[in-house]
Order: structure tokens, then C-alpha cells, then sequence
């Protein structure tokens, strides 16, 4: 019976030590379905979240030993859209971590403003549509596909008083058909290829007792190229190529100015820069005596100034921020007009005047906390095509209220307001925007009809 009393005395010790062990660890919330229902765009640079490692990768130190995921969005049965993996760990003074399926930069089609708008823009930074419409791929071989499961590899460091951090980016896509029927006989041979290779570099830098700075620039260059040949004798040209790289540029930046033990004012810039010129080159003979190999001349640039107020009480914050952002979008055509190459300037110029993020987080319960928040663009775009003398300039301007970027399917009426739940047990917070359907009907056993609780989930798990 002592024995018996022992070993369940034992057993019970065993189990509340373990439990005040986990409850030591603290879970971390955070991924798109926090920074969204907190009137993110979808991310809001006014409040500190672990996504903002991709953005900075000094801030993996403040993260360590998380694994977390964004479970994404438009959920089916078995998957949703925007998947992505993580994990950052420790190792010495180092934090290290690995990111896999975060798509990045101009070869998605959801990250671009152009593919957005559906308009003459769409390719200003989106790279794909001009390989799949290169006039030698035959039309069995059908369009090109995304770059696949990008790679990102990120470490940080302290440095005694400031941290730093860098970042690798790779991604890549490639086929190749020779001599099948889909390269276009049995003498073709076809090949095609989108890549990333990118480098982020970033600081933490204390600058005095209430003021801080999170920098970072990031370089990345974004390469398609297509190939394809005819061995057929006589062939006419018998070999052709597409070939182009494209530059971006970022920067990012926000200072932490503490107001009080409650208050801090965060402004912040952001600047991007893009630009790809397609070089299309055959060996038709002879030669004719105008070539326009570079018909196009696609780019974006994007700037963003902001303020914003993060105000913290017991168990919450309120954050709010105003900003300006003007989004620039231009794609130049080439054409041989009476024998010789003739090019129009077109550009459409989107500015956000205000753009407006709020968010609010309160803890309701030890292992719930709600969300609540607001997004707004205030857009005018201006659209202007400036064809060569003698011909004449036009401009058109127009009012609206634009989607953020990516929209994660919803439309700019549906981005207006977001609420949300953090839902902690343990080392495991699981993070989501909650569909608003689900907040009027009630769940299944109250109305009787089947509705997603969140439109956008995210999970991490801390060790």
C-alpha cells in the first residue's frame, strides 16, 4: 500500500512539475493570421511580430527555438493557398533558421500590384506572362510554372549592443522537352527557366535608453531564360533565345521612440525598386535591317512613409498608424515604326493618401486572446502613355479604395475590418483570422450551418 502511495506520489509530481515546466516555456503569437486581424496590409510595420525575420533577419535572435508555419488561406479539404514551414534555433551565440515554401518577389503572380489591377500593367512586376508569351515555344508546351518552394536560409547574431543578421534566398523552375512531341517535333528541342537568388542583410541597434532602430536591405535578382532550337535541315532561324535578369532593391526601416512605459512612436520608410528589360534574340538569315529585341521595358518602384503610435495596457495593445505610399508602375514598348524602333512611355502611378492601419490585442482568458482591426487604402491612380513626336500624351486619373497586396482572396470591402483569436495551450499558439460569417451565425450548434472559424490560420510551437 506504501509502495502503492509512493509510485502515485511520484506519478502526481512528475505531472505538475512537468506542467510547470511548459508553463515556463511561453508560446509565441504571431505568422499572417496574427499581423492581418491586426489591420496589417497584410502585415502592419507597427508592431513587432516573428514574420519580421523576412523582413529583417536580425530578428531571428528574439525568436529562437520556434518552428512555426503559416497554414494559409482559401482552405479546401486537405490544403489552402500561401504555405510555408519555419524554424529558428539557437546554436551558441548564433540563431539560426530555415524557412521553406515563403514566396518572395516578382514571379508570383499574388504579389504583384499589376496582376492585381488586370490591366496593360500586369507583367510591370509580375516576370512570368512575357516567357509564356515568347513566339518560339510551341503551343503544346503550354505556359511556364512558378519558381518552387523557395529556400530561405537566415542567421543573426549580438554583437554587444546591436544585432545583426543576413539572409540567403533561392528558389528555382525549369523544363526541358527535346525532340518530343510537346518541344514540336522530333527535331526541336525546348527549355525554359524562372530563378531567385536574393541576399537580406539587417540591425538592431540600440541608439539610447528610449530609442531603437530595426534597418535592413535587401538585393535580390530574379532571372528568366528560354532556349529553343530546330535541327530540321533548313530551317530558318534554327535556334532562338529569351534571356532576362531583373534587379530588385529594397529598403526597410523603423525606429522604436519610447514616450513613456505605455507609449511608443514608430516611424517608419520603405523603398523598392524593380526593373526587367526581356532581350529576345533568333539567327534568322539574313538578318533584317531593324531588330526589336528588347520590346519591352517593365519595372515598379514603391515607396512608404508612415507613423504610427503603439500604446501597451496590462494585458493588450493598441497600435495605429497613417503612412503615404506611392506605387509605380511602367512598362515602355518597343515597336519598328516606318524602319525604325519607336518607343512609348507608359506609366500608371497609384497613390495612398492616407493608408491606414489599426490594431488592437487583448488577452480575454490565460489562454485566449482577441484581436481586432481595421485597413484602408485611399488611392488615386494616374495612368500616362507618351508615345514619340508627333504624337500626342495622354493621362487619365481616377479615385479608389484598392485590396492590400497579397489579398489573401478577399477584395478591398472584405480587407476593411478583421477580427481575431490567439488560442495558446501549452508551447502552442495558433493564430487566426476570424471569417466574419462565423461571428454572425454562431458555430454549427447554434445555426445550424457549417462555416470556417478562420479565413487565415497560422501555428508555431515553441520549444
Amino acid at each position: 500500500m506504501r509502495r502503492s502511495l509512493a509510485v502515485a506520489s511520484f506519478l502526481v509530481a512528475a505531472v505538475v512539475f512537468s506542467a510547470v515546466a511548459q508553463d515556463r516555456v511561453v508560446p509565441v503569437s504571431g505568422g499572417t493570421g496574427r499581423t492581418a486581424a491586426l489591420g496589417g496590409g497584410p502585415n502592419n510595420p507597427y508592431i513587432m511580430d516573428y514574420s519580421d525575420v523576412f523582413v529583417n533577419p536580425a530578428n531571428a535572435g528574439r525568436y529562437t527555438s520556434l518552428l512555426y508555419s503559416d497554414i494559409g488561406y482559401t482552405f479546401t479539404a486537405y490544403n489552402a493557398a500561401a504555405q510555408y514551414v519555419g524554424y529558428t534555433m539557437s546554436l551558441g551565440d548564433l540563431s539560426i533558421g530555415l524557412a521553406v515554401g515563403r514566396r518572395e518577389g516578382p514571379m508570383f503572380p499574388e504579389l504583384s500590384y499589376g496582376q492585381a489591377a488586370a490591366s496593360f500593367y500586369s507583367a510591370s512586376d509580375y516576370m512570368k506572362p512575357p516567357l509564356d508569351g515568347w513566339g518560339p515555344l510551341p503551343g503544346g508546351f503550354g505556359v511556364t510554372a512558378v519558381p518552387l518552394a523557395p529556400i530561405q536560409l537566415y542567421l543573426a547574431t549580438n554583437l554587444g549592443g546591436f544585432s545583426v543578421g543576413g539572409a540567403l534566398y533561392r528558389s528555382s523552375w525549369s523544363r526541358e522537352e527535346n525532340k518530343t512531341g510537346v518541344a514540336g517535333g522530333t527535331t526541336n528541342r525546348v527549355m525554359t527557366r524562372h530563378s531567385q537568388t536574393g541576399l537580406k542583410a539587417g540591425v538592431l541597434l540600440d541608439l539610447s535608453s528610449g530609442m531603437s532602430l530595426d534597418a535592413s536591405i535587401l538585393f535580390r535578382l530574379n532571372g528568366s531564360r528560354g532556349e529553343w532550337s530546330d535541327d530540321a535541315p533548313g530551317a530558318n532561324p534554327n535556334s532562338a533565345t529569351y534571356d532576362v535578369t531583373g534587379t530588385e532593391i529594397g529598403l526597410n526601416g523603423r525606429m522604436f521612440l519610447r514616450m513613456s512605459d505605455r507609449v511608443q512612436v514608430i516611424p517608419m520608410v520603405r523603398f523598392l525598386t524593380f526593373g526587367y528589360k526581356p532581350s529576345q534574340t533568333d539567327n534568322t538569315t539574313p538578318q533584317p535591317a531593324v531588330v526589336n529585341s528588347t520590346p519591352n521595358d517593365y519595372g515598379r518602384t514603391d515607396l512608404e512613409v508612415g507613423v504610427g503610435i503603439h500604446n501597451t495596457f496590462e494585458n493588450g495593445f493598441v497600435v495605429a498608424g497613417a503612412s503615404f505610399q506611392q506605387i509605380r508602375l511602367s512598362n515602355d514598348v518597343t515597336s519598328i515604326v516606318a524602319g525604325a524602333l519607336s518607343t512609348t512611355k507608359n506609366t500608371q502611378t497609384q497613390t495612398d493618401l492616407p493608408k491606414f492601419n489599426f490594431g488592437a490585442e487583448i488577452g480575454l482568458l490565460e489562454w485566449l486572446v482577441g484581436r481586432f482591426g481595421y485597413f484602408k487604402r485611399f488611392t488615386s491612380t494616374s495612368s500616362k502613355s507618351e508615345p514619340p513626336s508627333p504624337g500626342v500624351t495622354s493621362e487619365s486619373t481616377t479615385s479608389s479604395e484598392p485590396a492590400f497586396i497579397p489579398t489573401l482572396g478577399r477584395t478591398a470591402a472584405d480587407q476593411q475590418l478583421a477580427v481575431g483569436l490567439g488560442i495558446r495551450v501549452s508551447r502552442v499558439s495558433l493564430d487566426g483570422y476570424v471569417g466574419e460569417r462565423f461571428l454572425a451565425a454562431g458555430p454549427f450548434i447554434l445555426s445550424g450551418n457549417a462555416q470556417d472559424l478562420f479565413g487565415v490560420l497560422s501555428m508555431s510551437f515553441r520549444f
